[in-house]
């Protein structure tokens, strides 16, 4: 392996630049640290982190925090995260919390005694908890999937969530429908309550005033998009249309009709945001809004990075990626004729 000085010698650059480089300090131009990077790859050169995290009281590691890996969404983010780092000579360290809040604020403090150079979290924490484990974190932080409300500043990545779920209830409107349900996510979630006030509107819009019991919140788990479905199915006449607010708890919710022995979309309409198949080998293919993920991941990682690199961790960025809306064959029109 190539010591500094003889990576430094062969792009003809001082030890010191080469150094900041590794250290992630500022004080280099982008084409330099471009080549240094690529050299440093070239050469399999290998930091003692431990010394220089010693020396700098800060790692090349950017700590990623996801309330469910398994999860598609977050899988596809992760990897838009990774991208992003290893371009820039970072590493990623990542906890999976289940949704757990004490998991969550555990992997907070393991982190930042990694000396994190900054925190990418899809949070599950309520608002106030997040101010609490987050608020007076001395790095930078940016927000995906969901935003907590906090007092100081605060980075966010994310879709237009009430836009989305409003298209996606407008569609079940124009095909008939004039009762639409939905399964939610746990309320004080940025995403689930957006999703929820777009659905709201778009009935509105339409004429249609939704009632209390068409709202059925869930934990975004499979398991509990099973049991509001269930709920739904022996409770309400057929057919029924249900919006689903995320896809794990949309494949619960298709589970428990396939198990009642009906149909979709014959007896039950289902439209949900990210139930996109990678496989090709679902019979059921859901019209769904799509998140960006991997791109929300990519851009979060890219932010967090580039106010470590900055000293600037008091920036405030929300940005907002465009989604896209698949129609497929989940909707049924029968309710028109």
């Amino acid at each position: 392996m190539a010591t500094l000085k003889e990576i430094a010698s062969y792009l003809n650059v001082s030890v010191s630049t080469v150094s900041r480089v590794v250290n992630n300090q500022d004080r280099v131009s982008p084409g330099t640290r471009k080549r240094i990077l690529a050299a440093l790859k070239k050469f399999n050169y290998q930091p003692d982190e431990n010394a220089r995290c010693l020396k700098t009281k800060v790692s090349n590691t950017l700590g990623v925090i996801v309330p469910d890996i398994a999860n598609p969404f977050f899988a596809l983010a992760l990897k838009g995260i990774e991208r992003i780092a290893a371009d820039s000579g970072f590493t990623v360290l990542l906890c999976n919390t289940n949704a757990d809040e004490q998991r969550e604020k555990n992997a907070v403090h393991l982190l930042l005694g990694q000396k994190v150079a900054g925190l990418v979290a899809a949070t599950t924490l309520g608002s106030e908890e997040a101010e609490a484990v987050y608020g007076s974190v001395n790095c930078p932080v940016v927000f995906f999937d969901n935003v907590p409300q906090m007092d100081g500043e605060t980075n966010s990545v994310t879709i237009n969530n009430a836009r989305a779920a409003s298209e996606l209830t407008e569609h079940m409107v124009k095909k008939g429908h004039d009762v639409v349900f939905m399964i939610a996510g746990p309320e004080g979630e940025s995403s689930s309550d957006e999703r929820i006030r777009g659905w709201a509107d778009a009935l509105r819009k339409n004429g249609i005033e939704p009632e209390e019991s068409w709202l059925i919140s869930g934990d975004n788990l499979e398991e509990s998009g099973r049991c509001a479905m269930e709920t739904l199915l022996e409770h309400e006449k057929l057919p029924i249309a249900v919006l689903a607010s995320n896809n794990s708890m949309a494949y619960g919710a298709i589970k428990a009709v396939l198990d009642a022995g009906l149909n979709i979309p014959r007896d039950v309409s289902v439209c949900a945001f990210d139930t996109i198949d990678t496989t090709g080998l679902m019979k059921i293919k859901i019209t769904s809004a799509l998140q960006p993920a991997e791109d929300i991941g990519a851009v979060a990682a890219d932010t967090c990075i580039q106010a470590s690199v900055n000293k600037d961790i008091r920036i405030e960025r929300h940005l907002v990626l465009e989604h896209k809306i698949i129609d497929n064959d989940s909707v049924s029109d029968e309710v028109l004729k």
